[in-house]
């Protein structure tokens, strides 16, 4: 997995590339931590476009982002998914967490 986050005032982009599997959890708590640090945010956009496949422990990164989303009153976007991971992310009910694009 690669993932880059990058911010633009109040607002922030986070890309995730390649897989995302109980292989790249170690990273969860670094990428939580720099949206932490990322300040007042009022929206966050993921985009998946180039995400290739998720396994159940990749989708618990959805998890912690959407409590730190509730913590904070962020509004979190999902986009670019496909494939395996649509469907994944589908079967999740996660349409239900976050608004997807």
């Amino acid at each position: 997995m690669k993932y880059a986050l990058k911010t633009n005032g109040n607002t922030a982009q986070l890309n995730i590339s390649g897989t995302l599997t109980f292989a790249e959890a170690p990273l969860f708590p670094k990428i939580l931590s720099e949206l932490e640090a990322a300040g007042s945010l009022n929206s966050l956009d993921i985009r998946l476009g180039d995400l290739s496949f998720i396994d159940s422990t990749g989708m618990s990164l959805f998890v912690h982002i959407y409590d730190v989303s509730q913590n904070r009153n962020l509004k979190v976007s999902v986009q670019g998914a496909s494939g395996p991971v649509a469907a994944a992310l589908e079967r999740a009910a996660f349409k239900t967490l976050f608004e997807f694009k």
